[in-house]
């Protein structure tokens, strides 16, 4: 019941561990993450210009994706069902805890773009499939 045992007591580990240099060091911890998006919107006939700033650190990229965007259809006498806009390719930023401008192109697929008009967006920044900022909802509008 009181023998010995043959590891010694944790102490002692620790001390030996440190004196031989090895030392465990907290890693150092990442800056949150931050996306914005600019809420005019330039009109260019078959698309619309969409930008905004973003960092994120930690080192390699974060992809920018619009997750759910719209617009309101306007046309003459009233407004009609919205339209979903999306990026027309990939927007990446790299993780380097700089902020970057960044910027793309927004589409409607099979639908044409109003010249006038305004909607909601939300842009996520994202590292593989791991969400790291949002903007949420955002107000735009397009402008000549």
């Amino acid at each position: 019941m009181f023998g010995r045992s043959s590891t010694p007591p944790l102490f002692v580990l620790a001390a030996t561990l440190g004196c031989g240099g090895i030392i465990a060091v907290p890693a150092a911890a990442q800056s949150p993450a931050t996306i914005s998006v600019d809420s005019a919107l330039t009109y260019r006939v078959t698309t619309l210009a969409i930008g905004g700033t973003a960092d994120c650190s930690g080192g390699g990229t974060a992809g920018i994706q619009v997750v759910d965007g719209s617009l309101e259809q306007m046309f003459s006498g009233g407004i009609g069902g919205p339209i979903a806009v999306k990026l027309d390719g990939p927007v990446q930023i790299d993780c380097d805890g700089i902020s970057h401008a960044w910027s793309g192109n927004l589409i409607a697929p099979g639908r044409a773009l109003p010249n006038d008009s305004g909607g909601m967006v939300t842009v996520n920044l994202s590292q593989g499939s791991t969400v790291i900022a949002t903007t949420g909802s955002r107000p735009i509008h397009i402008v000549s």
